[in-house]
């Protein structure tokens, strides 16, 4: 069949259909991987704006995305009839429900057709969901059910987690939480399989930096896939050079990063790594899902963490009470039963604080609790810290690289130092192997007491029984 034949046919198809459709002309690399895609027609719905587009390339129009190249040469060459309903708000600014039909290829066997159409909803509608396979479905709904369950988020997320990965076939899955007003990052969950541990340790290496990198990667798609190394290279090594050299050294091979949005903000990705990319479809689908209610139960987490912060909060020093520090000793005990993860614990005591209230009264003596509160908050995290009695003050650094907390101590003991105001007797304890919180915060009591000790061996006009 001869070009204008070919052009002819395939106009009438695009003509008959009522919603936005083109035809597409797929052509096939020698590695059988994606070459050119061109819109070879298209009706008068298709085009956005009313320009010409039959013809071109469709990356004139939209940025190009790996997963809509790999459905149009399934669909074209692979006779696979795809449905899809995706959040393309970022380019379109619009939810799109996309459909792809095979058509019939080339005699030359080197370029395929596919029909696309199209359909645009200012909102999500949910009803469009239930269109999606059983599998995806299945796996959603179970997801949801454990995200709701009577434990708190975070064990709740390492279940979902652990089955995305089982789920996805992959050696890592993780989610990972992102402050950007304080700049900072979290690991909230990971599983990883028996052999992965480096790639791991990858993830857990993150930086906040490298993180942020992440949008760029992602760009106006709703989410990124590396579907082989060469990904690396081409598309990682520009935008995120550091983590892209960290992913070659680990040997990641296939990578899926899913934004986790709220009102339209990135606070975290959904991260899944060496997956079964001959299901990277299905999984991208299932992923993009499953991020709305993940979503949504982070924002749930950090409403209630915020009540809580507000109704347990120490109103002298600015930290939080006992009754805070009690539960989140309860909580995180259970986890670490449940999963061990390293962490690291301060107990730290005002010296003199006695004779400070006799020699200047206790107006100077509620000032210096108010500083010590202060110098703790802005060396570690407001949420990590605690008072624990009336002079004596806890800390409870969850998930703590031990560089990073034997750094933070180290700053705490130089900004706490002033015989003459806020000077701490402080023990510390870290633990990334037996997972005992208990046991680690009788350790750091018990060096925070001989720490005590010393000071008023150097200072014993400052003791007051």
């Amino acid at each position: 069949m001869n070009p204008t034949d070919i052009y002819e046919k395939y106009k009438s198809i695009a003509q008959s259909v009522t919603s936005p459709c083109a035809i597409l002309a797929v052509t096939k690399n020698e590695d059988d991987t994606a070459g050119d895609i061109r819109i070879l027609v298209a009706n008068d719905k298709f085009s956005m704006t009313g320009e010409p587009v039959e013809g071109e390339l469709y990356t004139k129009f939209l940025p190009r995305e790996t997963e809509f190249d790999d459905m149009c040469m399934r669909a074209a060459f692979g006779g696979e009839k795809i449905h899809t309903y995706v959040n393309s708000t970022k380019s379109l600014g619009a939810w799109s429900d996309n459909i792809l039909l095979p058509l019939q290829p080339s005699e030359d066997g080197k370029t395929g057709y596919c029909q696309f159409i199209y359909d645009l909803t200012k909102e999500m509608d949910a009803g469009k969901f239930s269109t999606i396979s059983p599998t995806v479905a299945g796996f959603v709904i179970k997801s949801c059910l454990e995200l709701r369950s009577d434990n708190n988020f975070k064990v709740n997320m390492r279940q979902v987690i652990n089955d995305i990965r089982i789920f996805t076939n992959a050696s890592f899955a993780g989610v990972i939480a992102m402050n950007r007003a304080k700049a900072k990052s979290e690991l909230i969950c990971q599983s990883i399989t028996g052999e992965a541990i480096p790639a791991g340790q990858t993830f857990s290496d993150l930086t906040y930096d490298i993180i942020e990198k992440w949008g760029e990667l992602i760009g106006e798609s709703d989410c990124f896939v590396m579907r082989d190394k060469a990904d690396i290279d081409n598309v990682i090594e520009p935008v995120a050079p550091k983590w892209a050299g960290m992913l070659r050294m680990e040997g990641i091979e296939s990578l899926c990063l899913v934004p986790l949005l709220q009102r339209k903000d990135t606070v975290g990705y959904i991260l899944v790594a060496n997956f079964d990319v001959e299901k990277s479809l299905t999984i991208k689908e299932t992923l993009e899902i499953l991020s709305l209610f993940v979503s949504s139960e982070m924002a749930n987490d950090q409403f209630l963490k915020r009540l809580e912060w507000l109704t347990n909060v120490d109103m002298r020093t600015g930290v939080r009470n006992r009754s805070a520090m009690n539960r989140v000793v309860d909580e995180y005990a259970e986890q670490l039963k449940w999963q061990k993860s390293p962490f690291g614990v301060v107990f730290c005591m005002m010296n003199g604080l006695k004779a400070l209230n006799e020699k200047h009264g206790h107006d100077a003596g509620n000032k210096a609790l108010e500083r010590a509160g202060k110098i703790l908050s802005e060396v570690f995290d407001e949420t990590e810290v605690f008072r624990s009695a009336g002079e004596e003050f806890a800390v409870i650094c969850e998930n703590a690289k031990e560089k990073d907390f034997q750094e933070k101590v180290k700053k705490l003991r130089e900004r706490g130092s002033d015989p003459d105001g806020v000077y701490f007797a402080i023990g510390y304890d870290y633990d990334n192997t037996e997972g005992d919180l208990r046991k680690a915060l009788r350790n750091a009591n018990k060096q925070m007491l001989e720490d005590r000790e010393v000071f008023y061996t150097k200072f014993p006009e400052k003791k007051r029984d």
